[in-house]
């Protein structure tokens, strides 16, 4: 669970875990400030790991910051959308948003529909 002011990111249908590392790269270059860690799975029966990555949590403590992080995942998620189709859901405090690059593939749309719903200036 998310802390007070956390902000939780979660991949849908990414069972490897390799969208999450994507984007956990990405952020570390385009919020180099905000602290970024990987929530692993739970080990399975005879796993001797501790999972793949599940969601990706941050603390997000201002609206500046949330910002930050906001255009960072649109930015990620735009160049992906090129690519291949992912999707995602962000969690902040009671808000929560899923994001599907089938039906957006622009930046800005994607930053502005993310902001709007958690509260991003």
């Amino acid at each position: 669970m998310p802390r007070s002011g956390g902000v939780v990111i979660e991949a849908v249908n990414d069972p490897a875990g390799d969208a999450l590392e994507d984007l956990r790269a990405w952020l570390r270059v385009d919020v180099p400030r905000l602290r970024v860690e990987a929530v692993r799975a739970a080990t399975g029966r005879g796993e001797m790991s501790g999972g793949v990555v599940a969601a990706l949590e941050t603390a997000v403590l201002s609206k500046e910051l949330l910002g930050m992080v906001v255009t960072g995942v649109a930015g990620w998620l735009s160049a992906r959308a090129t690519t291949r189709r992912t999707r995602i859901r962000v969690k902040c405090g009671d808000r929560e948003v899923e994001i599907d690059t089938a039906d957006i593939d622009k930046a800005d749309e994607i930053a502005h529909r993310l902001g709007r719903a958690l509260g991003a200036s």
